[in-house]
């Protein structure tokens, strides 16, 4: 499975909004790119996993998971293309989100309820 995503600066404030995350590296770029030094307002990670999961949603229905956990490995920033991809292994499902550049964002795995 296979699906591409540009994650926006509004989407990042609305998810930091909607999470209560108030971390200015995800919707203040001049914060961001002076003071911490990085190209972009980073990703939130819950925002990723949550992008994994309606992946998931997408290919098995709703509530198939029984389990799921991701791990961040790099960040990712506003305006840059990733690519969400997801295999299954019997009841056994491995995901990762990776860039254009195929450098790995993120790393995940779940079972099937």
């Amino acid at each position: 499975w296979s699906r591409s995503i540009t994650p926006s600066e509004p989407l990042l404030f609305r998810y930091s909004a909607l999470t209560f995350n108030s971390h200015r590296i995800h919707y203040d770029y001049p914060y961001v790119t002076g003071v911490e030094g990085y190209p972009g307002l980073i990703v939130q990670g819950p925002l990723m996993a949550s992008l994994l999961l309606d992946l998931a949603d997408r290919q098995l229905g709703p509530n198939a998971l029984a389990s799921f956990a991701f791990r961040g490995v790099s960040p990712a920033f506003a305006g840059r293309r990733l690519h969400l991809l997801g295999a299954r292994d019997g009841r056994d499902l491995t995901f990762a989100i990776a860039d254009d550049d195929r450098r790995t964002i993120m790393m995940a795995s779940a079972t099937i309820g």
